[in-house]
């Protein structure tokens, strides 16, 4: 049958231990550094073509960082870019293809005749 030994700790360590146990813990909250923590990450799946992963992927090799690092900064450069921006008016942006439509095919008729 084998026994363990308890393990003495070095001097410092078991200071500290006394402190914690036996003291008020608010000093060391005190002295603590503040770590600022970077925002949370979100993985997101992206379904692009082949051909432009490879251009993405020797995009990024140039600059030295990996692909998903260049796709996040080229995605959060886009929404800074366009968050004040208001939203679209699409019901507008129809009428104008549509009025561009129309001028086209009355052009290729007048052609035609």
């Amino acid at each position: 049958m084998s026994t363990k030994r308890a393990r003495t700790p070095d001097p410092a360590t078991q200071r500290a231990v006394d402190a914690a146990m036996n003291g008020d813990l608010g000093d060391l909250f005190e002295q603590a550094d503040v770590v600022t923590r970077r925002p949370a990450k979100m993985v997101t799946t992206l379904r692009i073509d082949l051909d432009i992963q490879l251009e993405i992927e020797a995009a990024a090799a140039a600059r030295g960082v990996g692909a998903s690092t260049l796709m996040r900064q080229i995605v959060e450069e886009w929404v800074q870019a366009h968050r004040a921006a208001p939203a679209p008016d699409q019901i507008g942006e129809l009428v104008r293809h549509l009025d561009a439509a129309r001028q086209a095919a009355t052009a290729l008729a007048e052609r035609a005749a």
